[in-house]
């Protein structure tokens, strides 16, 4: 490692050294080679109890089929969960990091690799990119609207960069990316790129920092989805009750570490708590399970509890089945102004500036819908059919055939036809579509201010509408969180003793607005799964 322990705690958030342990517990057998703010709590939450997560109480439950002990139990091996269990056991911790699927990694094998936000690490600072922090978390608060917890969004500023040089002490391949700076945003200039998804450096990296935690004695546990957490006489968590395979697994410690990645993949929880529906971006398998097993033990639900924001339009159909891929290109305006076409809502009426997807797709377009549509339609004349059929062999008549016998695009010769086709009203349709033309005849557009450079008129048809929605990138927010990663409860100052969240499963950094410089989900959870294991180290350990 090029970064010593000791460098590395002596810049933490909490300035505090590395806490000596007090011992391990015995009994773990690797199957590879708090009190915050006074009154910690575990009671039960009323309102919020989920029967189907109920609390284990220990000495009242009944006895599990396998027994697992160790210093901290980490559910969860995405990037939060690896964070976490590596930093914990070179503190000399014992972890038991349990993951419901066979594989480590999580959502960061599949996340891009295009950008990932850092500041100041040593890394930039010696290619001559120091960041002025105080000015970026003022422009930060800005873009997510201020939804967030400041207080958590400072500790990730201001730790992030080192937690990236501690990355690469284990190989992570970072590398610089030359990004111009865009939307006026400045922390652009600040985005690092991570290893590519398809390169092999993150599966191996991830897999050198799991050999760290199994030397020092701990255990990797797979095929093991959790069920239930485990508290003590006092209320604090000491543990959680797991499903392997066909047996029940309770693994014991000082403290769990919820790194659950929300419940992008529970569609029940996502009708219940989202603003719009979801249609991930990548396959996940967040089933929401960590948040409502903490809601069971006392944590508090956020009050913005829900989506994190999105961009990219979908095809979809009446639905909300998605269709990647062909005509959903007629959507994206990020690199062509010509495709800022126009957006109409279920009646054939424009309801905001397309151009929002330009400026800021995540909290500007994508929210111009959410607010009262769950889709919109984009209008598109044949030369931009014609232009996508030269530019993808898949697009051919018996797809677009297909696309349109699935309700997600439609055809007409004229605007009245298409509205037809659609089910709008045909002159009032009409009416709004030469209403548009006059707009970029003029260059402006005096009722939603679109800019000019976007106004292009449309040409001879047949003309095409495709149902489309925004793409949220996943959940956030399920928990909520100190500085130190400590779980709050539902009373105020409270937290849940012995229990922390990592990564998108806790509120701090966003909440649906999502900071369009990019980069900043998967290094969160990286800083928060150190975060948190340095406070464990501290404190519990």
């Amino acid at each position: 490692m090029n970064l010593s322990r000791r460098n590395f705690i002596k810049g933490a958030m909490l300035g505090v050294g590395a806490a000596a342990s007090t011992g391990l517990i015995a009994g773990c057998s690797p199957q590879a080679a708090g009190d915050a703010d006074g009154a910690g709590t575990a009671a039960a939450a009323s309102e919020q109890q989920v029967p189907e997560y109920p609390v284990q109480r220990m000495g009242s439950m009944e006895p599990a089929e396998e027994t697992f002990e160790g210093d901290v139990v980490v559910l969860g091996c995405g990037p939060g969960g690896i964070a976490c269990a590596t930093r914990l056991a070179e503190e000399g911790a014992r972890v038991l990091v349990v993951e419901k699927t066979a594989n480590v990694g999580g959502t960061g094998m599949v996340a891009s690799g295009n950008c990932y936000i850092s500041l100041n690490s040593r890394y930039q600072v010696e290619q001559g990119l120091e960041a002025d922090i105080p000015a970026f978390y003022k422009e930060w608060l800005e873009a997510v609207h201020y939804h967030c917890d400041h207080e958590v969004l400072s500790t990730y500023l201001r730790n992030c960069g080192r937690v990236v040089d501690w990355l690469m002490g284990y190989g992570f391949g970072f590398n610089m990316k030359e990004t111009p700076a865009t939307n006026g945003l400045s922390g652009n200039a600040y985005r690092i790129s991570q290893p590519p998804k398809d390169s092999g450096n993150r599966e191996e990296t991830y897999g050198a920092m799991i050999e760290v935690v199994t030397a020092a004695g701990g255990a990797l546990h797979t095929n093991c989805t959790g069920q239930e957490l485990i508290v003590n006489d006092e209320g604090a968590v000491v543990g959680l009750r797991a499903q392997c395979g066909g047996s029940v697994v309770d693994f014991m410690g000082k403290a769990v570490v919820l790194a659950t990645g929300g419940y992008g993949a529970n569609n029940d929880m996502i009708k219940r708590y989202a603003k719009v529906p979801l249609l991930g971006r990548d396959p996940v398998l967040n089933n929401g399970e960590g948040a409502q097993m903490a809601w069971a033990a006392g944590a508090a639900q956020p009050w913005n509890l829900g989506i994190l924001c999105v961009d990219t339009l979908y095809p979809i159909d009446a639905n909300y089945v998605s269709y990647p891929g062909g005509v959903q290109s007629l959507g994206n305006v990020m690199q062509d102004p010509a495709k800022a076409r126009m957006h109409v809502n279920q009646l054939g009426k424009r309801f905001h500036s397309e151009d929002a997807f330009c400026w800021v797709p995540t909290y500007g377009g994508a929210n111009g819908v959410a607010y009262d549509e769950p889709w919109l339609f984009v209008i598109a004349d044949q030369a931009a059919i014609d232009e996508l059929q030269a530019g993808d062999e898949t697009v051919d008549e018996a797809y677009l055939s297909s696309m349109e016998d699935l309700g997600v695009l439609f055809k007409g010769d004229t605007p009245e036809e298409l509205a037809e086709a659609v089910g709008w009203d045909p002159g009032a349709f009409a009416e709004e579509f030469s209403r548009y033309g006059e707009l970029c005849a003029a260059g402006e557009d005096p009722v939603f201010f679109k800019d000019a450079k976007y106004l292009v008129p449309y040409g001879d048809g047949p003309y095409y509408a495709v149902r489309m929605a925004p793409t949220p990138f996943g959940t956030c927010g399920d928990l909520s969180v100190t500085p130190r990663m400590e779980v709050r409860g539902t009373e105020p100052g409270s937290t849940v003793t012995g229990l922390y969240a990592v990564g998108t499963e806790t509120v701090g950094t966003m909440h649906n607005d999502y900071y369009w410089a990019l980069g900043q989900t998967v290094g969160w959870a990286h800083t928060s799964g150190v975060l948190a294991a340095e406070e464990i180290a501290a404190s519990v350990l």
